[in-house]
């Protein structure tokens, strides 16, 4: 491959949705010969979240370098990275996965929001789940309101669509290896677009594919297809269906709500 096709890829954006799969993304580029990815400089929400130098350092970033983070749709970042001239890859997973994902995750964290919400006396792992599908007012700080799934989910998924926006499925890239391949080089594709030769693409996903480890990832628990079937009584089922049931077929993870 040569060296200069490298050079022709400007810095771009990973954003996901919390729990799909984002640092099986993150290994995924990293395969990419001489790309770079600086945590520190990671986003989080609304712009009105950052910190000023976040917003600043964006400009500074490098060839081969790009930034991840959990971000909100908005006109202010659509904007924002339009004007910078960079790409954005999106994660997407099935909400109900999602949701349990969170679940267990959120009581392994000290410093997240919910934490002591989670912990608090008789709280159960069912209470836990429900708590996310319906959202509510948080325990710990009575004023703060926790959106419903609904409502979180959308204010990530509403990226889709979006000129300069490739959105993918957490689940193409672990189901099979050839839904792996396919969605690597629909990443390379949106990254590169005609700049690489045949020769050059097939080794660019070949060492992007080999450079994948789940087992190094910090926040890695199963990352399962369909495990919500596993958590999900009749109950939850039906909560799900009432605040998320219409969401589910707009994603296309369902085709109606019988499930």
């Amino acid at each position: 491959m040569k060296s200069d096709e490298l050079h022709d890829l400007a810095p771009f954006v990973l954003n996901s949705i919390p729990k799909s799969g984002t640092h099986l993304l993150k290994q995924i580029l990293l395969g990419i010969p001489g790309m770079q990815h600086h945590p520190d400089k990671g986003l989080m929400g609304h712009t009105h979240y950052q910190p000023e130098q976040k917003i600043e350092g964006l400009k500074t970033l490098s060839t081969n370098e790009f930034i991840n983070g959990h971000i909100f749709y908005s006109k202010e970042w659509e904007e924002l990275f339009k004007s910078l001239n960079m790409k954005h890859i999106f994660v997407l997973r099935d909400p109900r996965d999602v949701v349990v994902s969170y679940s267990y995750f959120i009581p392994t964290l000290k410093i997240h929001p919910l934490y002591n919400t989670f912990h608090q006396e008789g709280f159960t792992h069912k209470d836990r789940i429900k708590f996310l599908i319906e959202g509510g007012y948080r325990t710990d700080y009575k004023y703060i309101d926790n959106p419903n799934v609904n409502d979180w989910y959308k204010s990530f998924s509403e990226w889709i669509g979006h000129e300069g926006v490739l959105s993918i499925r957490f689940e193409d890239i672990i189901s099979s290896e050839a839904g792996r391949i396919q969605t690597i080089n629909r990443i390379v594709d949106f990254l590169w677009e005609d700049k690489l030769s045949s020769h050059s693409k097939t080794n660019m996903v070949n060492k992007m594919i080999l450079n994948i480890n789940p087992a190094t990832s910090p926040t890695f628990r199963k990352g399962k297809i369909g495990g919500w079937e596993d958590e999900f009584d009749e109950e939850l089922k039906l909560l799900f269906k009432r605040f998320a049931g219409q969401l589910l077929i707009d994603l296309n993870y369902e085709k109606d709500t019988n499930w």
